[in-house]
C-alpha cells in the first residue's frame, strides 16, 4: 500500500505535536532536528526526529549522537522510510545501529472520524444504559485512568513510565471506560499544533472485542471538534493488527513508517 501524501510543512507539525504530546524533560533543536530528552525508556521520548524527509545534513550525525551522551543517554534516532532519508540510515547501519521492529504513523481526517464515530453510536447495545460501559474524559490524570496501564496482562513497569510521561503534558486530555466500577481502557488525546494526536491507547485484555477502543476514538472526535482541528494522528506498531484494524474503521491511513535506530551497546 502506498503512503497517504502529506506536505513537508505538515511533517513537521506533526513532529513537533508528537513532543507536545509526551512531553521530555528537556528538549533541542539543530538544523532539521529535534532532540528530545528523557530518562524514561520509551523512544518517542528520547529519539532524534527528523523534521524533514530529505535535505539534511549527514555532517550533523556526531553532533547529535554527543548531544545525547551529554544526556548520559545512547543516541537514538527515529528515522522515516524514505528515499531522502537513505543515506542516513545506510550510515547508521555502517556504525553498528541496531533497526526496531517498524512503526507506521498514520493520519485521518476529522471528517472520517466522524463517521466511524456515528456509526458507533448507532451501534446496538446489549443491557441495560446503566450496565453498559461509560466513556469519561478528564482535564487531569487520575487513578481510574492511570490503573489501565499497569492492570495484570501489561508491563506494570513500562505502563507506570507511559502514565509519567503523559501526565506531563499541558495540552493532554484523558479518558477511560469503566463498566461497575471497573476501569476497562484508557487512552490520551492531545491538540496541538493543528492536530489532533491520539496516545497511549490500552485495552484490558479480558475486554477486547466490545468496542472500547472504538468508543475513546469517538469521544477524542469530539474533542476535536471543540478544538477547531480537522485531522488527527496517531503512531502504531506494524504488527499490531487490531489497532490497524480499528484505526482504518477511523479512517485512518500511513503517512510513513519508521524505525528507531539505536546505538550499538
Amino acid at each position: 500500500m502506498l503512503p497517504t501524501p502529506i506536505a513537508q510543512h505538515d511533517i513537521e507539525s506533526l513532529e513537533r505535536a508528537t513532543l507536545d504530546a509526551v512531553s521530555p524533560a528537556a528538549q533541542s533543536e539543530l538544523p532539521g532536528w529535534l532532540l528530545p530528552f528523557d530518562a524514561a525508556d520509551i523512544g518517542r521520548a528520547r529519539s532524534a526526529i527528523p523534521l524533514f524527509h530529505h535535505g539534511l545534513d549527514i555532517a550533523l550525525l556526531p553532533a547529535i549522537e554527543q548531544q545525547y551522551r551529554d544526556h548520559g543517554l545512547p543516541p537514538c534516532f527515529r528515522i522515516a522510510d524514505t528515499l531522502g532519508l537513505r543515506h542516513w540510515q545506510e550510515r547508521l547501519q555502517a556504525l553498528g545501529y541496531r533497526k526496531t521492529d517498524p512503526v507506521h504513523v498514520q493520519i485521518a481526517s476529522l471528517v472520517d472520524m466522524q463517521a466511524a464515530a456515528d456509526l458507533t453510536t448507532a451501534a446496538p447495545r446489549l443491557g441495560s444504559a446503566s450496565e453498559r460501559p461509560k466513556v469519561m474524559l478528564l482535564d487531569a490524570p487520575a487513578e481510574a485512568w492511570a490503573s489501565v496501564y499497569t492492570a495484570p496482562g501489561f508491563d506494570a513497569e513500562d505502563g507506570a513510565l507511559r502514565v509519567q510521561l503523559l501526565s506531563r503534558s499541558r495540552f493532554a486530555r484523558y479518558a477511560y471506560v469503566q463498566s461497575a466500577g471497573v476501569s476497562l481502557a484508557a487512552g490520551t488525546a492531545c491538540i496541538s499544533r493543528d492536530w489532533l494526536s491520539v496516545h497511549g491507547m490500552r485495552t484490558l485484555p479480558n475486554a477486547r472485542g466490545q468496542g472500547l477502543g472504538a468508543s475513546l476514538l469517538s469521544a477524542f472526535v469530539g474533542l476535536a471538534r471543540q478544538g477547531g482541528v480537522t485531522r488527527a494522528f496517531l503512531q502504531v506498531e506494524a504488527d499490531n493488527a487490531p489497532a490497524l484494524g480499528l484505526y482504518r474503521r477511523f479512517g485512518f491511513t500511513t503517512a510513513w513508517t519508521y524505525h528507531y535506530w539505536k546505538a550499538p551497546d
